[in-house]
């Protein structure tokens, strides 16, 4: 009964103005496991851009509520920066609330979404139940999921974790899955008053659909998961040296203003650099293992991101499990596979 007290069933998140008709709904939960993306609104002269729409329906209605605070514009298109369920599950509520949006996605976004992207959520779908038993347990026992006993930040995660999880249970997973109906290969613009809206497609990075939304004239650039804090989600989709190259690209556009698909915004390059350092880092680490004939498993013992471990995670045990998955885990696998 205690533990059900402390599980938040409402979507977290704070509207924050980023400049004149831009704002991005930043989540709030607790760093974890499981993620909800940022959404912002690009409110124009008649009409309004929405990048990415979250994990869950609720999540996407708060947003569409909040939105509609600000105003009654109709929203004309919806950016997915990539298919990742994260980014896309609102797709459905979004297009209830406006029937004649269209969803601009990379030309390969459409087949990610029905591929791999189709067997990930029913392999979330086949062990959701066992998912939010065993954060459950872990929270009634007083233990990590290593069987260790819990610290502060990891019973934040995953109280965190488990209200996303629970939400995509009630909803999320029956939500239809819209796909693009506007491509972009490498740029789409559009003109808004004096607003100019580019989309555009860098590289390869945290998959191979990576989009950001470049506002030149707010010098804002929207940059998907290219960018996630406070942990870089490499994972298991992603291209690893590209990634790094593609960070290079995003760097040289030199925004004033990054918005994260995760995370603050940032008013500087800084943690951008530290994530290319990084993939720098492992990847040619990972090189180096591979080209002396080590395998994937002899090449995870001798890559060394101790120091990256702890500039991203720091002394949090949650964090640096985040980063044993995502970064050390499938990261080191994504780059040797490269």
């Amino acid at each position: 009964l205690l533990f059900t007290l402390h599980v938040s069933a409402q979507p977290s998140f704070v509207i924050e103005k980023v400049a004149d008709g831009v704002y991005v709904s930043k989540r709030t939960e607790t760093p974890g496991l499981i993620f909800d993306s940022n959404s912002v609104f690009i409110i124009n002269d008649s009409d309004v851009f929405v990048v990415d729409t979250n994990f869950t329906l609720a999540s996407a209605r708060a947003n569409i509520a909040e939105l509609k605070k600000l105003t009654n514009k109709p929203v004309r298109y919806i950016v997915n920066t990539h298919w990742h369920d994260d980014h896309i599950t609102g797709n459905a509520a979004w297009r209830d609330a406006y029937p004649d949006l269209k969803f601009i996605g990379h030309t390969s976004s459409r087949e990610d979404m029905k591929g791999v992207g189709a067997a990930n959520r029913d392999n979330l779908r086949e062990h959701l139940g066992e998912t939010i038993n065993l954060f459950k347990r872990a929270l009634a026992d007083q233990k990590n999921i290593a069987g260790v006993p819990i610290t502060p930040d990891e019973r934040a995660s995953y109280l965190a974790d488990l209200s996303h999880l629970e939400r995509y249970k009630d909803e999320g997973r029956y939500a239809e899955i819209i796909p693009p109906s506007v491509l972009v290969d490498d740029e789409l613009s559009f003109t808004r008053g004096d607003r100019i809206i580019t989309i555009r497609h860098l590289s390869r990075a945290h998959t191979g659909a990576d989009l950001i939304v470049q506002l030149p004239k707010e010098n804002i650039v929207i940059t998907g998961d290219l960018v996630v804090w406070p942990v870089p989600l490499v994972g298991s989709t992603s291209s690893p040296a590209s990634y790094a190259s593609t960070l290079e690209k995003l760097l040289a556009i030199k925004p004033a203003t990054f918005i994260p698909g995760h995370g603050p915004v940032m008013r500087d390059d800084s943690y951008v650099r530290s994530e290319l350092a990084l993939l720098q880092s492992l990847v040619e680490q990972t090189r180096a293992a591979k080209a002396s004939g080590k395998s994937l498993d002899e090449t995870r013992k001798v890559v060394k991101l101790d120091t990256f471990e702890k500039t991203f995670a720091g002394d949090s045990k949650s964090l640096a499990f985040v980063f044993a998955n995502y970064v050390s885990g499938s990261g080191i696998a994504a780059a040797y596979n490269e």
